[in-house]
Parts: structure tokens; sequence; C-alpha cells
């Protein structure tokens, strides 16, 4: 027994278990959805629901209390989370994620965030300022900026945060590293004044002269390109050898297609009982018909994408270059269909979508904000695609990103 689980007391959730404790919490979320979209933030108590019921804890290592259950229990909790707001299924994804990535990350550092909670909650940013530095000195670096759009930073513990060393010397290259920083190191910034996804409370953080010891950072670089972390020497399931950009998209996926279904399902029960103002059904009306055909085919073929993509991630041993490609391009395929979708869903809905009393007006924005997360980026996506399947090389940049 190893040091981690001999005070944390393990708890055997199952998938169909997960799937039916997010079912529960639904009719919460969804009568929250108002007063999360004023607030531009996450409620308290969805948070709290959400670790009372072990949720956020489903990718984490049994080691340290988690369950290690799969990609498929986050997609389908994911999605039942997302149809009821699509602003909690995308902090709730990222909270699930942030566990995963924390498992590749040195042994001492899962001690220090999980040994004092194993509920501790993570954000993570990507998004640095031009003038954020990471400065290596002896035992660690000194970082100093302001980084965006960290989704759920109010409701979390900790930070992870990328960060770039800049090389001295024309001949050196730039290093990449998550850093992992409490919440008494930093600052939120309330600059998340947005048209959409504003429970997310995507809000800035500052650091000011921020020490991070070594043992709280990870290099980008070959957890990006095979997986690979200081972390999996005790995590030894194959689910944390898995490429970062293979399955951190994975989530806002998740989101982005239960957040497309939650706006299909108030759609159609809407014009099941909605006449014209002269009285006709407007059920009765083929052209609705034929939308409903096409909208419903095309969210039924982006979630058979995200069943296959998931399996490709579950059954594989090793995943290489051209195979994560292949998933990052499906992530980004499926999100355009969502957006679509959506977009033919609202062209189709009627004027009364405009009042903000009407939900689907919400679905509509937040799907379309969050499909347009640079993790979607087609042209990105597709090209490097491209290259791979046309026999060109990738650039030293595609390869970090990849």
């Amino acid at each position: 027994m190893t040091e981690a689980n001999q005070s944390i007391a393990i708890e055997n959730l199952t998938h169909e278990e997960a799937i039916a404790r997010a079912n529960a919490l639904v009719p919460k979320i969804r009568e929250r959805a108002p007063f999360t979209e004023a607030n531009r933030m996450q409620p308290k108590e969805t948070i709290q629901e959400l670790k009372e019921a072990g949720l956020i804890r489903l990718l984490q290592p049994k080691r340290w209390g988690g369950h290690e259950l799969g990609p498929e229990t986050l997609f389908r909790t994911g999605i039942e989370i997302a149809k009821a707001d699509p602003s909690a299924g995308w902090c709730y994804v990222l909270l699930v994620l942030h566990s995963w990535m924390l498992a590749s990350f040195p042994e001492e550092a899962q001690k220090e965030i999980w040994g004092a909670d194993p509920n501790a909650t993570m954000s993570s940013s990507f998004t640095q300022t031009p003038n954020n530095t990471a400065v290596k000195v002896d035992g660690g670096f000194i970082v100093n900026g302001e980084w965006g759009y960290s989704s759920g930073i109010d409701h979390c513990d900790w930070a992870l945060i990328l960060g770039t060393v800049y090389p001295k010397a024309p001949e050196d290259k730039h290093e990449y590293y998550m850093m992992a920083i409490p919440k008494s190191d930093f600052e939120v910034l309330a600059k998340w004044k947005t048209v959409a996804q504003r429970g997310t409370g995507s809000n800035n953080i500052l650091l000011n002269d921020v020490f991070v010891p070594a043992h709280r950072t990870i290099d980008m670089i070959p957890w990006c390109q095979s997986g690979d972390g200081p972390g999996h020497a005790l995590n030894t399931n194959k689910l944390y050898r898995v490429p970062l950009y293979a399955t951190l998209p994975m989530g806002l996926t998740t989101a982005t297609l239960g957040a497309s279904l939650g706006a299909y399902d108030l759609w159609v029960d809407g014009l099941r009982n909605k006449n014209t103002l002269r009285g006709s059904k407007i059920a009765e009306f083929t052209h609705q018909q034929i939308r409903v055909a096409e909208v419903a085919g095309k969210l039924e073929a982006a979630e058979a994408l995200m069943e296959k993509t998931l399996r490709q991630i579950t059954d594989a041993d090793a995943i290489n270059l051209y195979e994560k490609m292949k998933l990052r391009r499906n992530y980004g395929i499926i999100a355009r269909m969502c957006n679509e979708a959506v977009k033919t869903i609202a062209d189709n809905a009627g004027a009364a979508m405009i009042y903000e009393t009407n939900p689907l007006q919400r679905y509509w924005r937040d799907v379309q904000v969050s499909s347009m997360h640079y993790t979607f980026n087609m042209d990105w996506l597709g090209e490097m695609f491209g290259k791979l399947e046309l026999g060109v090389p990738l650039s030293e940049k595609d390869l970090l990103m990849a």
C-alpha cells in the first residue's frame, strides 16, 4: 500500500453509477442556469454537489481517492451536465481533466495537492500575455504576468498555467512548462465580461514574483508529443499515458456537443406545442420537419464520431503523431457540426428566441463561442493533418501543439 492510499478512502464508483449521479444533479443545475449566467461563474452549490457526488474524481488515480474511470465516463456524464447548462458542462469537464493532468506531474506535487485534499479543484490557463516571464532559478522558477481564459478559476484551489522560458542565446530553444500554482499565490482579475459562456467565469489571473518549485512543474514537450510525464512511475494505468492534446480537447468537445443536444431538446419540445399567430401548428409545417431531420442527423453523426474517437483513445496502447492528429481533426469536425446544427436551430426557432427569458438563446450563444475555441480551429488542424496525410513534415511549431 502506498503512502497515498494509506489515509484516503477509495470509493469504487462505476461507469453506470457516475452517469446516474450526473443525472441526479441535472434539475438543480438547470434551475440555477439563469443565476449562473447573471453572476458570470458557477454557483458554489453546483461545485459542492459535483464534489460530493465524486464526479470530479472520475479520472483521478485510485491511489489518491479517484476512480480511474475512462474517457467514455467523462463523455457520458459531461453530456448530461452540459445539456442542463452549457457553462456548467464546460467547467465540469475541465475540473475532471485537470485532475487527469495532475496525475502526470511529479509525485511530490500530487502529494502536496491531493494529500491535503483529494477533492482539490484546479483551473488552467494556456494563454499568456506578451510580457509574461518564467525565469529559471535554483530549485524552480520565478513567474510574473497575466494569464487569461482560466475557466472556473473562482471556484478552484489551484491553477495550472503554461509558462514559457525564453532562450538566453540564439542557439537555445524555448522551454515550455505547465506549472501548478496555489490560489494564495495569484490574484483573480474579474475580466470575464462576455456575450457567451458567461457562467464559465473564465477570468484572468495575475502573478507577481511567484516562486514555483520544480516539483510543481512538468515539461510540456514530452507530455504533448508522446504522453510522457514523471507521474507515470506510480500512476501506471495507460489512461495517463495519452498525449496531452489528444485528451484535453475531448472535454471541450463533450461540453460543446452536450450543449448542442440540449439546444435540440429545447427546440423540438417547443415545436411540438407551438402555433403560429393564426393558429396553425408549427409541427405540421414540412420545412420544420425537414430541419428537425437535418439537425438530428448531424448531431447523431457528431456523437458517433465522438464515440469512435473515444474508442481510439481507450483501446490504444500508444498514440503516434498521425493517430493524434486524427483525434485532433475529429474534435474540430465535431465542433463544426455542432455549430452548424445549432445555427440551423436558431435560424428556425422564431422571433421568440431573442428574449433573455428563453433559454434557447443562451445555448445558441454558448455553442457558437465554444466552437470558436482555438483547439477546434480547422484551418490549423486541417493543415497539420493534411501535411501528415500527404507526407509533408510538420514544423517545429506544429510539433509542440499537435
